[in-house]
């Protein structure tokens, strides 16, 4: 009886210890079972939208002329006060190009063992000085942290502003 106690509690104390750690498991709902003809055998309650036929149909890939120049589309509408639906969902998923920006990482600090705590180390820096800061894993077991910079100048400022805030010792490296 003694030991089916302790088999007990040290199963209950292993899970709530991996709980702790890892957080509450998030189950997904169970997907729907397959009936005839692949058709679930429990149809959902939907409320089915009106379906429209498209305007034009697109033509396919055999379809195309090759020496026909590629159809450039038009370009965004300005912003008004009265954009149509269909203008608005035309803004929002029309790919635009992203300015690419030359980032570099200064590491300042030593590696890390963990990545928590390398992640607990930059959540508390960014509280104290404002600043962005990422955890760079270079391999299992090695985290650093590092801030972004543009030039010479920038790093000397961010460290000396990191020093300032939190009045840990940036000299040296």
């Amino acid at each position: 009886m003694i030991r089916l106690i302790g088999i007990l509690m040290g199963s209950a104390a292993a899970v709530g210890l991996l709980i702790v750690i890892l957080g509450i498991p998030e189950f997904s709902a169970p997907e729907a079972e397959s009936g005839e003809n692949g058709r679930p055998a429990i149809e959902p309650d939907v409320v089915a939208a009106p379906v429209q036929p498209p305007a034009e149909p697109e033509p396919s890939a055999d379809e195309t002329v090759p020496n026909e120049p590629l159809a450039v589309e038009a370009p965004a509408p300005e912003l008004t006060d009265e954009l149509t639906d269909e203008q608005l969902v035309e803004q929002i998923f029309t790919p635009r190009p992203e300015p690419v920006l030359d980032e570099h990482w200064y590491a300042f600090w030593s590696p890390f063992r963990s990545e928590i705590a390398a992640n607990g180390f930059v959540a508390r820096l960014q509280q104290t000085t404002g600043m962005d800061y990422r955890v760079v894993k270079l391999k299992p077991g090695v985290y650093e942290v590092a801030f972004a910079y543009t030039d010479d100048d920038d790093i000397e400022q961010k460290l000396a502003r990191i020093s300032a805030a939190t009045g840990l010792d940036m000299s040296g490296g």
